[in-house]
């Protein structure tokens, strides 16, 4: 992501304070909130730039011919200026020591396996497929992956987050230009505001108990709201169809569509990215191409990037968790076709 410089800042102020002052234009109301859609001027640099690691698919069977022969590996597919993400995997039996990041919380999207988690101040929890841990800042928390496979699982941080280690535990190694030094300091674990919690299953709380709407982590520079959609509305189970994203399988024919043209919407700043968690999603992203996911696979829309999700899977649930460093607001192209 670029950050703006001054000038850039304010002339997006600029924009904002005219639109403000001008009759804007109204669109249908939007979420059933009664808000009205208005025109509003952005400076939009251009779309579809990656910068290594990030990229717009990440494959979780490519992660896995990266590491063949490796039940222990981490890969980094996330550093950009809000959020570092890695994609894991250990044994079972394999232990953390406990730790704490003194300033900021933490997030884990496990996609296979279990991994238990002993978290300070709360009852010890063991998450699985589908599985989101929230461990609040100021908090000391370890982790065992166990069950008879390995555990693969997403770590996700902001930016610059640092780690701390209870002198009653081993010793860490030092990093490399660095050294390792004792220090002291009081602390109090975080606590949860909803939606917030310790943990919070896409299939046993979204899908069974029809937990469909609304983000499950709002926190500082951690964003995740699990979107759930169907092709097949017949195999929505919860009442009234809650659920159901949009963004239908099928959209357009082979070959049809044009990443340097214009469609869906865009983040001003922010990237959005996704980890699939069931069934099948396709992302179109500008200046990139049309990209499908399966469960594992990891996509990513740079910033300022006009983009579009879609359903691939024709039957069953297609689950795309939706992560950033923000609750991030859709803006939709209106001066041009």
């Amino acid at each position: 992501m670029r950050i703006p410089n001054r000038t850039a800042i304010g002339a997006i102020a600029l924009a904002v304070l005219g639109a403000a002052f001008v009759s804007p234009i109204l669109a249908q109301p939007e979420g059933g909130g009664g808000q009205k859609r208005e025109d509003w001027w952005v400076v939009k640099t251009e779309g579809g730039v990656y910068k290594p690691p990030m990229r717009p698919l990440w494959r979780l069977a490519d992660l896995k011919k990266m590491h063949a022969g490796q039940n222990n590996w981490s890969q980094q597919i996330i550093l950009d200026p809000e959020q570092d993400a890695t994609y894991n995997s250990a044994a079972p039996g394999t232990k953390s020591n406990p730790q704490m990041h003194p300033d900021t919380p933490t997030v884990f999207v496990v996609v296979a396996g279990e991994l238990h988690f002993t978290v300070e101040g709360q009852k010890p929890v063991t998450a699985k497929r589908g599985s989101l841990v929230n461990i609040m800042k100021t908090t000391i928390f370890s982790y065992e992956a166990a069950g008879s496979e390995n555990a693969l699982w997403v770590e996700v941080n902001p930016t610059n987050y640092k780690t701390v280690y209870p002198a009653a535990g081993s010793q860490p190694a030092a990093a490399r230009g660095g050294q390792v030094i004792k220090i002291a300091f009081a602390h109090t674990p975080g606590e949860y505001a909803a939606p917030n919690q310790l943990e919070w299953n896409t299939f046993d709380d979204g899908i069974a108990k029809c937990q469909l709407r609304g983000a499950r982590v709002v926190d500082d520079h951690l964003f995740a709201n699990p979107l759930i959609g169907y092709v097949n509305a017949a195999d929505n189970k919860c009442p009234g169809g809650r659920g159901n994203t949009g963004g239908g399988g099928g959209e357009g024919a082979a070959g049809s569509f044009n990443p340097r043209s214009t469609f869906g919407h865009m983040h001003a700043g922010p990237a959005e990215w996704w980890i699939v968690q069931a069934g099948g999603i396709s992302g179109k992203f500008e200046n990139t191409g049309e990209f499908h996911a399966v469960e594992g696979d990891v996509l990513y829309a740079a910033p300022m990037t006009w983009h579009q999700m879609g359903l691939d899977a024709p039957s069953g649930p297609s689950i795309r968790l939706a992560m950033g460093g923000y609750n991030l607001i859709n803006m939709n192209n209106t001066g041009a076709p």
